[in-house]
């Protein structure tokens, strides 16, 4: 097994390959190999490991009320699969995940996955962090979608990214299309508002790269 890939992967950022083989060979970790379109994981099936994508892709699919299903993601290696579910009361995974080809992925035990928090600080840290990580992005999402305009959803959305990035020319960090998603609305819609604020004056936008022209509006926007 390549473990330079895991490596790649936050769960085990500064960790030696070394220190990785020995965990793996003590807690009897090998890969396993999935064809496409197989199932790698149920929705609402309670999450017993921690499944990590080695090599290939899965897309992650949801079953509505209506028993619609709707595509949520393609997923690419080297992941993890719903780390942070791993762990609760009710941990179950939230999507189907399905292979797109044929994929290599490690297998852990949730106990295993315990074990090696235990047996590793940075590990341990890792988690902590990721978990930490997802609750800030999730906060933010939350945030978000407490406002009910797009030229709201888009204001806030492009005055955080000044703030990160320190100028009022930033780089959206997701296509448009992953942006729209982001939002819950069509791209259309999106690409319709962002238009109408170039127009009036807002914004200038160029692909991805968007210029904050009247900061004062924008602002106004979200306090409306």
């Amino acid at each position: 097994m390549n473990l330079s890939i895991l490596t790649k992967i936050p769960l085990f950022r500064s960790v030696y390959e070394t220190e990785l083989e020995r965990f793996f060979a003590e807690l009897k970790i090998t890969p396993t190999c999935f064809r496409k379109g197989e199932i790698l994981a149920m929705q609402d099936e309670p999450v017993n490991r921690l499944i990590i994508l080695l090599t290939g892709s899965v897309k992650a699919e949801m079953t509505d009320a209506s028993g619609r299903v709707v595509k949520v993601e393609d997923i690419e290696a080297p992941s993890p699969l719903a780390i942070l579910f791993l762990f609760g009361r009710e941990n179950r995974f939230p999507v189907q995940a399905v292979a797109r080809e044929d994929v290599t992925a490690v297998v852990i035990p949730r106990q295993s996955v315990l074990r090696m928090l235990t047996m590793n600080e940075v590990i341990l840290k890792n988690y902590l962090d990721i978990s930490a990580d997802f609750a800030t992005r999730l906060s933010r999402k939350l945030n978000l979608m407490s406002f009910h305009t797009i030229r709201q959803k888009v204001a806030v959305y492009l005055l955080d990214l000044s703030k990160k990035q320190t100028s009022d020319t930033v780089l959206l960090d997701r296509p448009k299309s992953a942006l729209a998603a982001y939002f819950g609305v069509a791209r259309p819609s999106l690409e319709r508002e962002i238009t109408r604020m170039q127009q009036e004056g807002l914004v200038v936008a160029e692909k991805r790269k968007i210029m904050i022209k009247n900061r004062p509006e924008l602002i106004r926007t979200v306090q409306l």
